[in-house]
C-alpha cells in the first residue's frame, strides 16, 4: 500500500498524530488510518487498519514501519509518545513479540522434527521461557522496597508484635 506522505503533516507543516486516526481526529477528513485490527470502511472510504500494516512488517525495530506507513522516523516517535495514542502501540508491540517468538518456535520445532539435536534439547529445556539470573536490578529492589513499605504501613503494628513475639522466644 503506497501512501501520500503529504497526508501527514498540517498546513504549518506539523506532524498529525491523533487526527491521523478515525476513532481519535475531530476532523475525520484527515484521518488515514483505523487504530482496529481490521481496515474499516466509514462513510465510504476504506481506512486501513495500521496496528495489521504494524503486525505484517513483522519489523520489531520499527523503522522500516515507520518508513513505509508514515512520514518518517520522527512521526512515528511523535506517535508513540502520544497519550491517546500509546496505549494502543504498547498493544501492539506486545503482540508482535508474541508472534515473532512463537514464529521462531515453530521454526525450531521443524528443525527438531528434521532431527536437529540442538534444536530438540532447546525444546527439552523449555529454552522459550525466560530465565533471570544474576543480581537484580535496581528496578526490582526498588519494587520489593515498595511492596515492603506498603506492607509495614498495612500491617505494621501485627509486624511489630509478630516480631516482638520472635525475639522473646
Amino acid at each position: 500500500m503506497k501512501v501520500d506522505k503529504n497526508l501527514f503533516k498540517d498546513g504549518k507543516n506539523r506532524y498529525i498524530t491523533q487526527s491521523l486516526f478515525l476513532e481519535l481526529g475531530y476532523n475525520t477528513d484527515l484521518a488515514v488510518y483505523t487504530l482496529d485490527g481490521e481496515d474499516k470502511v466509514y462513510k465510504g472510504k476504506t481506512y486501513p487498519s495500521l496496528k495489521k500494516r504494524f503486525l505484517e512488517m513483522r519489523d520489531p525495530e520499527q523503522y522500516l514501519f515507520a518508513s513505509e506507513h508514515l512520514f518518517d522516523w520522527g512521526h512515528w516517535k511523535r506517535i508513540r509518545n502520544n497519550n491517546l495514542i500509546t496505549p494502543h502501540v504498547e498493544e501492539w508491540e506486545e503482540e508482535l513479540s508474541a508472534l515473532l517468538r512463537s514464529e521462531g518456535i515453530q521454526t525450531i520445532l521443524e528443525a527438531a522434527d528434521a532431527g536437529s539435536y540442538q534444536a530438540g534439547k532447546w525444546l527439552n529445556d523449555r529454552g522459550w521461557e525466560v530465565k533471570k539470573a544474576g543480581r537484580p536490578s535496581k528496578a526490582d529492589v526498588n519494587d520489593a522496597i515498595e511492596k515492603e513499605k506498603k506492607i509495614k504501613e498495612d500491617f505494621g503494628e501485627d509486624v511489630t508484635l509478630l516480631e516482638a513475639y520472635r525475639e522473646s522466644k
